[in-house]
């Protein structure tokens, strides 16, 4: 799991600016924070797929936010999941493995996670497979033994474990804290303009 929790500190400063509306910090506040919260889950979503083989809606699909009113000046973007199936990034081939007179085709398959690490082999012994499962499942498995049963499912990361990425981390935090300067000041003189 994975929390991005947004605050403000420095109230007292709003309320100086706002001078004679001094009682509408809350709201400013409040504000400021739910386009902060809404920029973070917005970037998630675009930043862990631009670095890794995962969709955006996989992504959003683990974000909870949790937004700030005048009487709770916090807000958080909640990511909780659990590592998702490899078979869900980029396999290659996607096909099951069929048997050929040369032997079983393909004789290796290759998965990436990460783009910038491309595709790598999933080689080993007993090697990798995909099939589906009568679920409709397909997924990427492995033989516990030499045996055809027991097999096991391949995983990879959860969504949480990529989002804490410490560039994607950076990226999301300073876009956040741009967001949250920039509601403040437009919501501080939106309220002194029209009083």
């Amino acid at each position: 799991m994975i929390i991005q929790k947004i605050e403000v500190s420095g109230v007292e400063e709003i309320e100086q600016r706002l001078g004679a509306f001094k009682s509408k910090a809350p709201l400013v506040v409040s504000r400021a924070i739910n386009r902060a919260v809404s920029n973070i889950r917005k970037n998630m979503g675009k930043e862990v797929p631009q670095r890794y083989y995962v969709s955006s809606g996989t992504v959003r699909g683990t974000i909870r936010t949790v937004n700030a009113s005048k009487s709770s000046l916090s807000g958080a973007v909640v990511s909780s999941g659990s590592p998702i199936a490899l078979s869900k990034f980029k396999v290659s081939p996607k096909r099951g493995v069929k048997r050929t007179k040369k032997g079983f085709s393909p004789g290796v398959y290759s998965a990436g996670v990460e783009k910038s690490g491309g595709l790598k082999p999933l080689s080993g012994d007993p090697k990798a497979f995909i099939a589906d499962m009568k679920s409709g499942h397909t997924g990427v498995w492995n033989r516990v033994s030499s045996k055809r049963l027991p097999i096991k499912q391949l995983y990879g990361p959860s969504v949480p474990q990529m989002a804490k990425n410490e560039e994607i981390m950076e990226k999301i935090n300073k876009e956040a804290g741009e967001t949250l300067e920039k509601r403040i000041n437009a919501e501080v003189n939106n309220i002194l303009r029209k009083g």
